[in-house]
């Protein structure tokens, strides 16, 4: 029989580099009144429907999402600082409820508020895209269609009852935004999210800078 070498030294190094790997979110959080009024149909749906992947969620808007090492994470948070300097806040007003195909129920922005995020993940896309690129290829994903997940991972048949009770059913709410929040989790299994660096969005004109703390 053919014997196999391990080297243990190279599998030391992955699980080391495993340890120092992070899944990174960038968010905007609702205010109280917003994540209650959200977590109230998160329950439902997991009441009534069976979603396990609902109430657990907390609502937020995700901007920006990737796995990268810790090590290479200093260069996003100088980009997305320098963005959040020069962007003022916002005011997030929701409409109603949709769906994606693959099983996600979500809700949905105004489109002046869906355009404003837009515009600022085009900023942190320019700013720090190449970096994350280069440094976590096919590992991050930039915010394409901006919204508030209330459930994912349904089943059809979860999907069809959903549909027949919230689909397109208006749901009128708003919130301000006054920072970007950076949040990572070990990609360790049962690691929770942990927040590393708060964003506030100043509107400060360009070519004007500030020296301040982000943690």
């Amino acid at each position: 029989m053919k014997r196999v070498h391990i080297n243990n030294n190279h599998w030391n190094t992955l699980v080391n580099i495993r340890h120092h790997m992070y899944e990174y979110l960038l968010v905007f959080s609702c205010d109280q009144v917003t994540e209650a009024l959200i977590h109230n149909v998160k329950r439902y749906f997991e009441d009534n429907y069976g979603c396990k992947y609902a109430a657990n969620l907390v609502p937020h808007l995700t901007l920006f999402k990737c796995t990268i090492h810790e090590n290479k994470v200093d260069r996003i948070i100088q980009g997305f600082s320098k963005v959040a300097r020069h962007m003022s806040p916002l005011q997030i007003g929701l409409t109603q409820f949709n769906k994606y195909e693959h099983g996600t129920f979500y809700v949905d922005l105004e489109y002046n508020a869906s355009e404003e995020v837009l515009e600022l993940v085009k900023k942190l896309k320019n700013e720090v895209g190449n970096h994350v690129k280069q440094w976590a290829p096919a590992e991050y994903h930039f915010c394409e269609d901006p919204h508030l997940t209330i459930a994912r991972n349904m089943t059809a048949p979860q999907t069809e009852r959903a549909v027949m009770d919230w689909l397109y059913r208006e749901f009128q709410a708003s919130f301000p935004v006054n920072e970007m929040k950076l949040m990572r989790r070990s990609l360790i299994h049962g690691a929770k999210y942990e927040t590393v660096a708060k964003f506030p969005l100043l509107g400060m004109p360009e070519g004007q800078y500030m020296q301040a703390s982000l943690f």
